[in-house]
């Protein structure tokens, strides 16, 4: 799999982008502010149907383009095995000229996706394009909170099991539903029994998403494992380990793990209804990097950190060949300036044996030129991508 064409349309700093792609290593160079980032921003739009950095779609518009209303767009073309694949995600952007405040915050943006020419919801992109996103950010799952590790969790796995993310989806808004229950059982407005049923719900929702998490984890574990040894010459030994937020001692099925669950929600009930909200389920998972056993994040250099992640990233990248059968599209935004030489002659040795990689970089001299001669090259300045005839 390979991305064959890109096109942005008023997406950053990019008034108008349509660039041919071909597969292997495709470096963009250029000086930092000039629009690096935002290019695998838009390539990684493409595999969740969102900014992996934006907090709002408002940021993903071009502040230069003008009018009451306007369009965005970021577009690609995958070949496939199955033969190839036109993706797209259009922004309607429209602004309110009544309401006061900055242009942004009057900017009222509508996302719409297509496949194919053919409307599709959001959730439904997830899949079409297998990415791996490497990038500065990575050192988050390190030193972040549990929710970025979640959503880590979620966006991986999504990609390969559809089952999970409509498993995810439901059981979001079941616990929306169950903490506003708990609410008014706190006040006095709703029976308590009436929690039978949600923690039913609960539990055959999030027994799959347990279970389907643990399975992720313990493949990624083994991977990165065997990466972090090559990466650091068979140096402290890396482990994932899930933190679910019950016991999960013993239990293996979907459907062990949702008596396990059950069991700890009639143990906590007396807290939720004091706290109003559901304390116990998927939605406070954690999992920890170690390195012999010790928490990468308390007790590891930052060096060591960045190796950790960078092991985990790689094993992402083989999960994802291993689960669809087909290679994922790498994205490294800037991170082989973070690493020695012998590392990144390591890294670029291992991504190198995908079917496309992009790379971004603002100093070619940290690729040796045995891997640069190899690359197609581009040049980015101020939002204008310009092919490199060497």
């Amino acid at each position: 799999m390979h991305l064959s064409q890109l096109s942005l349309l008023n997406v950053r700093n990019y008034e108008r982008l349509q660039v041919d792609l071909e597969p292997g290593m495709v470096l963009v160079q250029g000086n930092n502010g000039h629009g690096k980032s935002n290019l695998l921003e838009a390539l990684y739009l493409l595999v969740i149907a969102k900014s992996q950095r934006a907090s709002t779609e408002r940021e993903l518009v071009r502040r230069e383009s003008v009018g009451v209303e306007f369009f965005s767009q970021v577009a690609a073309v995958v070949q496939r095995e199955d033969g190839p694949v036109r993706v797209q995600v259009d922004f309607k952007n429209t602004v309110n000229e009544s309401h006061g405040g900055d242009a942004e915050n009057r900017l009222h943006v509508q996302k719409y996706v297509r496949v194919n020419g053919i409307p599709r919801r959001a959730s439904e992109l997830v899949g079409e394009i297998n990415a791996v996103m490497f990038s500065a950010q990575d050192l988050d799952m390190v030193y972040g909170s549990p929710g970025l590790r979640r959503r880590y969790m979620d966006i991986l796995i999504s990609q390969v099991d559809r089952e999970y993310l409509r498993a995810v989806q439901r059981y979001q808004r079941v616990v929306v539903q169950r903490n506003h229950l708990l609410k008014g059982i706190k006040a006095n407005r709703s029976r308590p029994s009436d929690l039978e049923f949600w923690d039913g719900e609960i539990v055959k929702s999030g027994s799959l998403v347990v279970a389907r998490r643990r399975d992720a984890l313990d493949a990624l574990s083994e991977g990165a494992a065997r990466t972090h040894a090559t990466l650091t010459d068979d140096g402290d030994a890396l482990e994932l380990a899930y933190r679910p937020s019950f016991n999960l001692d013993g239990q293996h099925t979907p459907e062990d793990i949702g008596e396990a669950m059950r069991e700890s929600l009639m143990q906590v009930r007396s807290r939720e209804v004091a706290q109003g909200f559901s304390v116990r389920g998927p939605h406070r998972d954690d999992f920890q990097l170690l390195l012999d056993g010790m928490d990468v994040g308390l007790y590891a250099s930052r060096g060591q950190a960045r190796t950790a992640v960078l092991a985990l990233k790689l094993a992402e990248a083989e999960y994802l060949s291993h689960a669809r059968n087909r290679q994922p599209v790498l994205l490294l935004d800037d991170v082989l300036s973070e690493l020695d030489a012998p590392r990144r002659r390591l890294v670029l040795e291992r991504v190198s044996n995908y079917n496309q990689v992009f790379i971004t970089t603002a100093d070619v001299d940290v690729i040796e030129p045995e891997y640069l001669s190899r690359m197609t090259r581009f040049v980015v300045n101020r939002g204008q991508l310009e092919r490199v005839n060497e």
